[in-house]
């Protein structure tokens, strides 16, 4: 019995030191930013966006937040949701939208995920881990009530396009209700698809951190989950006052494919599309195609010649391709 209540002893004390050593390595500073580096090229004209966007519209998610949104019309009856990739916000891929919908492809919705731009309460963060899948669920949800009853293709660029592995990758009904899926450039965190672990230079983690949450996340503790821990290296010249520069843990998390990725990409069906450029300064396309294979992706991968990161979403080879897979998805 003593032999028993010394080992309890130990445990206690081996989980109290485990605990104080988890909360010095979150409490530690962030690490430097790298020598600010104009990654993608947002100093050029085009990337700075454009003054005749669609209104911005809003609508509640289920936890009261209002969330923004960006809508383009079409004569489809097909409904492009395309998430947009970290520290941007829908406005950015305004040329996506306007040849998909102009083309009669689709209806384009352009979201600001939680956390950006006029989304949610706090710029960074979301409130758990999770969230941006019932936040597609909602807006899905505010569209049919809108009247919208086509069928839903669900794509993204970059962070956007790994959140569109983890929808598909999900649990419950949620899938049933895309049709089609699509992901330029996705980003899958921990992978040798990353350019040198930290997207070509766009990030700086705070490595620290994230094990320490981690391991409080293990043992049920989530009362850091909103500190940040990773910061993005976008130019000041190139601010505008619509980015977000740095995300906690729970919006990161949400953000990406979950740490079992191929699970999540074995679940994109078989008229799934990825696409990536062979000059991609965030992404290597062929270690990104090597890591579909093998994890039993089952769709169209394909890398484009002279593309790059952003150019992607401008490339007329890459939008024609695109809407070419939406074109097949057939409406009711």
């Amino acid at each position: 019995m003593r032999h028993l209540f010394r080992g309890f002893i130990v445990l206690i004390a081996l989980g109290a030191v485990g605990l104080i050593v988890a909360i010095v390595a979150i409490a530690q500073s962030f690490p430097p930013m790298l020598p600010e580096t104009d990654v993608f090229g947002f100093s050029s004209e085009r990337d700075q966006g454009t003054t005749d966007l669609p209104p911005l519209q809003q609508f509640r998610a289920r936890d009261g937040d209002a969330l923004a949104y960006r809508f383009y019309d079409a004569a489809s009856e097909r409904i492009l949701i395309f998430i947009h990739g970290s520290s941007y916000h829908g406005g950015g891929y305004d040329a996506l939208a306007k040849y998909v919908s102009e083309t009669g492809a689709a209806k384009v919705v352009l979201p600001n995920m939680r956390g950006h731009y006029f989304s949610g309460r706090r710029r960074g963060d979301v409130e758990y881990i999770g969230q941006y899948e019932d936040d597609i669920v909602d807006l899905i949800r505010e569209l049919r009530k809108q009247g919208h009853k086509g069928p839903i293709i669900l794509g993204g660029h970059s962070s956007g396009g790994g959140l569109v592995l983890r929808f598909a990758g999900g649990k419950g009904p949620q899938q049933e209700a895309i049709a089609g899926y699509l992901a330029m450039a996705p980003i899958i965190p921990r992978t040798a698809a990353v350019r040198g672990g930290n997207a070509g230079g766009w990030n700086v983690i705070h490595l620290h951190r994230i094990l320490g949450l981690v391991a409080l996340n293990m043992i049920g503790v989530h009362g850091f989950d909103g500190l940040p821990i990773i910061a993005f290296n976008k130019p000041a010249g190139a601010w505008n006052g619509t980015e977000t520069l740095a995300y906690s843990w729970r919006l990161n998390s949400s953000y990406h494919p979950r740490n079992d990725y191929e699970s999540d990409v074995k679940a994109m069906p078989s008229n799934s599309l990825v696409l990536v450029g062979d000059k991609d300064e965030a992404v290597d396309g062929a270690a990104l195609l090597d890591l579909l294979k093998a994890s039993g992706y089952r769709g169209r991968a394909e890398v484009l010649a002279q593309t790059t990161h952003f150019g992607i979403f401008h490339d007329a080879e890459a939008l024609k391709r695109m809407t070419d897979v939406i074109a097949t998805v057939p409406v009711p």
